[in-house]
């Protein structure tokens, strides 16, 4: 009586109005064979649907979303973008979804949230799989910069260049400078048509969050408080979140692996994506907790 999926129609994603903050309300779930509950925090769902496919075939239930603001999921009024208020939409769905503790796979901002999940809601989280995540130091130079150069790049050149059709330019700058694998057509496409629907505002506070100070020194605190079983998955060629200090903070976890991709950058989502399942897959026997006869828990 109380499924959210009982009344829908849709073969692949359901609305959910169910969500209490209305900002995420239109956030797109998948609803998988019950093997475990995994979150996935990383980016769009239909970039995302050739990673998350596999995993449902050996049984996993796979919980992919949109952050509010980003992608193709509406704006919140309150403009919260915070590290601490993603977190906290991601605990609200996981309520409204009655999920048992799960684990949480996410890239790039996503990991900095899911972090932040697990610390304050140890309770709600079985393991943790980050991809290109790193410890970062705070500069107050790059801290006073970055947020300003990255709403002129998202906000003022992206987004006309993606009307245009120009999708070719960041397809060039990824290959030059953020990857080391060429991508799909069609993703950059769809990557560059989600970034102009994001929230100008989203984008802003997002980047401003990511260059504070409170927030890069609190990584390295919270995941030395995290105690479940957590991957860090690095590029070796990642030239934001650096491979060294990505291993530098599985050092501090208490129950931490960490594992370098050779010829990788920092979109390892798109450029290997065929690694990526094979990674989330090998964790799910490594990283898990079976019962006391070698079986892991399902969710009902």
């Amino acid at each position: 009586a109380n499924d959210p999926y009982k009344d829908s129609h849709h073969p692949r994603y359901t609305p959910l109005d169910v969500v209490r903050d209305a900002a995420i309300k239109e956030v797109g779930v998948r609803r998988f064979a019950e093997a475990g509950d995994v979150a996935w925090l990383a980016g769009d769902k239909d970039r995302s649907a050739r990673i998350i496919d596999p995993l449902a075939a050996v049984g996993y239930r796979v919980i992919c979303y949109d952050l509010k603001g980003h992608g193709f999921s509406a704006s919140d009024p309150a403009q919260d973008y915070t590290v601490a208020g993603f977190s906290e939409d991601l605990y609200a769905l996981g309520e409204a979804l009655g999920l048992r503790p799960h684990h949480v796979a996410a890239f790039s901002l996503g990991a900095f949230i899911a972090l932040h999940y697990a610390d304050t809601h140890p309770d709600r989280v079985r393991s943790l799989v980050f991809f290109n995540f790193s410890l970062l130091s705070y500069n107050k130079l790059a801290s006073d910069l970055i947020p300003g150069m990255l709403d002129t790049v998202f906000n003022r050149m992206l987004r006309p260049i993606e009307r245009l059709g120009l999708w070719w330019i960041p397809y060039i700058y990824a290959l030059a400078v953020l990857s080391k694998n060429t991508a799909p057509v069609s993703d950059v496409k769809l990557a560059t048509l989600s970034l102009r629907c994001c929230d100008p505002q989203a984008v802003r506070v997002s980047a401003a969050q990511l260059a504070r100070r409170e927030v890069l020194e609190a990584v390295a605190t919270q995941m030395a408080r995290v105690i479940q079983p957590t991957l860090l998955v690095a590029g070796s060629g990642d030239p934001i979140m650096r491979p060294q200090d990505g291993r530098k903070l599985m050092q501090l976890a208490p129950n931490g692996q960490f594992l370098e991709v050779p010829r990788c950058g920092h979109l390892i989502l798109f450029e290997l994506p065929e690694q990526v399942i094979q990674i989330l897959r090998a964790a799910g026997v490594s990283l898990l907790w079976p019962d006391q006869e070698g079986r892991f828990e399902h969710t009902n």
